[in-house]
């Protein structure tokens, strides 16, 4: 176990989280350079152009401060940044560029390679760049998010007892907006939502005592459910100033093999905290997850249903899994170990409600290695849940 040191922002934490843009953080030069490249790469691809957001350059300040572009920040680190700024969309990408005094338009040319065949290029829509400068070096850290909906101003801390309206719009692409709850104890909650034509909103009750309240507004598009959001507020206790990360990156699994193994064991972990059975391993539902993953990690695209193969029910079908279960659940991923994308999945209101589903009983697991990207090699995951009743 490595050492761990405390992240402390640098700036102030917001006290509402909302959708709408700051001001750009006008700073290094360098800064300026990266935004008119990504933004000559994008028209020269017939993207839209990004829009730069505040709140992002202070997220990508605050990793360009703490790691000196060594290395990314780990998931949580991340999103603890992310919320403390008030931002309310998941999964960031992450570019980092490190180099020498006068090595700056090399790292722009890796960068244009780097960005220009992401395969989540085209869902971008907002941007942040930090810049962080030691004698004769530099790093920089580039932060690409999606922008899938609106939202009225959600407090951060909320009182205890109280409720605070959760209310929105969504793009034009999703339909059936949704929103879950896991409260500080108990199951995950899905309150009632009213939805006119793209908006919705409900009332979410702080009345699970104190704590931290993990909220995710979802809804689905042509490839099934999407996170549009996900973050927590803090019911009658003040929210994290700091987290722990630790000094150095723990080594990272490259055997995907090995990290069936681990996610398997954190499955078992996390379902024996909250007083269920560990899960059958099935190798019918492990083949199916195994080449999806597959199929995630060829394509570089994290969802549900696809155009080649269907959605879980199909591929379980077509591989002749019988019976048909009668629960049948799948989490879908990418991430760079077993253990950030089990945290990720449990942080998530809708994957940590299949992961600790009672009536389940069986499950499978496939990881497989995708490309790099960012100087990260992402590893692709799934889990299929399964469960017959008597």
């Amino acid at each position: 176990m490595f050492p761990a040191s405390l992240l402390a922002p640098s700036g102030p934490g917001a006290s509402v989280y909302s959708t709408k843009v700051e001001p750009p953080i006008l700073g290094d030069a360098l800064c300026g350079q990266i935004a008119a490249e990504i933004d000559n790469s994008r028209r020269r691809l017939g993207q839209a152009p990004l829009v730069r957001d505040g709140r992002l350059d202070r997220v990508a300040h605050d990793i360009a401060r703490a790691t000196g572009g060594r290395r990314a920040l780990p998931p949580d680190a991340v999103a603890f940044l992310l919320w403390h700024y008030g931002i309310v969309e998941p999964e960031p990408n992450l570019f980092l560029l490190r180099g020498d005094d006068g090595a700056e338009g090399s790292a722009l040319a890796s960068l244009k390679a780097q960005s220009a065949g992401a395969p989540a290029a085209a869902e971008w829509r907002r941007l942040g760049i930090g810049v962080q400068r030691e004698i004769g070096q530099w790093s920089a850290v580039v932060v690409l998010q999606d922008k899938n909906l609106d939202i009225e101003a959600v407090p951060r801390q909320w009182r205890q007892g109280g409720q605070t309206l959760v209310a929105g719009r969504i793009r034009a692409v999703f339909r059936s907006p949704e929103v879950l709850v896991t409260p500080p104890h108990g199951a995950v909650e899905r309150p009632p939502v009213t939805r006119r034509h793209d908006g919705f909103v409900t009332r979410v009750p702080c009345n699970r005592g104190e704590g931290t309240y993990q909220i995710e507004i979802s809804a689905l598009d042509d490839r099934g459910p999407r996170v549009l959001a996900n973050f927590p507020v803090y019911c009658g206790t003040e929210p994290p100033g700091t987290i722990p990360v630790a000094a150095e990156a723990a080594p990272s699994v490259r055997n995907p093999a090995e990290a069936e193994r681990q996610l398997l064991e954190l499955l078992d972990r996390d379902r024996k905290q909250a007083g269920l059975p560990a899960l059958v391993r099935d190798p019918r539902l492990s083949a199916v997850a195994r080449r999806y993953s597959r199929e995630m990690a060829e394509t570089g695209e994290v969802a549900h249903f696809s155009p080649r193969t269907g959605s879980v029910v199909d591929r379980v079908r077509v591989a002749g899994v019988t019976p048909p279960p009668t629960i049948l659940a799948e989490n879908v991923g990418s991430a760079a170990s077993a253990a950030d994308a089990e945290l990720a999945f449990m942080s998530s209101p809708g994957h940590r409600d299949n992961i600790l589903q009672p009536e389940v009983t069986h499950v499978g697991v496939g990881v497989v290695a995708g490309r790099e990207e960012g100087g990260v090699v992402a590893l692709y995951f799934t889990q299929i849940f399964a469960g017959w009743a008597k």
